[in-house]
């Protein structure tokens, strides 16, 4: 992927358009950034660690995932805008730079949610055509082929154990319910069960086949994490060090507050 982007950068164009504005919840693109980052350069024991805080954010693999993540959005040759751009950038218009004309950018990180953004923003685009999608390369050479995936989605919750509760939670992860979700909503399916046949848009196929075949998968670390961290300091975390903050003064400061949060 960095070899991509150095041939892009040589070729006179940007790589990658990054996107971490989103309003209150500023910094969130860039924690996913980070989690798949320490996914597959430390492996799913360590990222395991760091979100149970098994292990300090001063861990030099924390650190590290927070440097490959710099090594792309601290580089103004790879990013639109800079870091500036970087910072600036909201998360939903991002993918339109993909697809300006000239072309601005070239390539996004981001869930494949996206795909309605790109096809509000961009109807007469076909997905798999005009754009399309590849998995999050391994970091560790001895993973390669044979990489982890992150993921995140809904979660449904019961506060009553009530028999038409459960029965109607189980049915929205059942086999019936999930293709409802995957033909009428082009989203994809919580259930492995759900034949690959249903899954219309190329893209959101490949990644139902990503999804299948991980041989390895983790939750998105911050959504697990204490609402201090997860959606606090690791988000104004990001955006300190992309604007600049010395990143050990950043893992100091999101430290100190998982100390205090995973106490409670």
């Amino acid at each position: 992927m960095i070899a991509l982007s150095n041939a892009i950068v040589a070729d006179g164009g940007v790589p990658w358009i990054i996107d971490l504005e989103s309003g209150a919840a500023s910094g969130w693109p860039g924690t996913d950034w980070i989690e798949d980052i320490l996914l597959r350069s430390a492996g799913p024991d360590t990222y395991d660690q760091w979100v149970n805080h098994d292990i300090p954010w001063t861990h030099p693999a924390v650190k590290k995932a927070f440097e490959y993540f710099g090594q792309i959005a601290l580089n103004p040759a790879y990013t639109l805008g800079g870091p500036t751009g970087v910072l600036t950038t909201n998360f939903g218009d991002a993918p339109s730079a993909l697809f300006s004309t000239p072309t601005h950018a070239y390539m996004h990180r981001q869930a494949t949610f996206i795909q309605g953004f790109i096809q509000r923003q961009n109807p007469q685009l076909r997905a798999g055509i005009d754009y399309d999608v590849f998995p999050f390369p391994p970091i560790d050479p001895e993973s390669r082929g044979n990489a982890p995936v992150l993921v995140a989605g809904d979660v449904v919750n019961c506060f009553n154990h009530r028999p038409e509760v459960i029965q109607f939670a189980a049915f929205l992860i059942s086999e019936a319910a999930q293709e409802i979700w995957v033909t009428e909503l082009g989203e994809l399916s919580s259930n492995k069960n759900t034949s690959p046949s249903l899954y219309i848009n190329p893209i959101i196929k490949k990644a139902w086949h990503i999804l299948l075949n991980a041989p390895i998968s983790r939750y998105d670390g911050s959504d697990m994490m204490p609402r201090a961290v997860g959606t606090g300091t690791f988000w104004s975390g990001v955006l300190d060090y992309v604007s600049g903050v010395p990143l050990d003064a950043v893992l100091e400061n999101i430290e100190n507050s998982a100390v205090e949060a995973y106490s409670d």
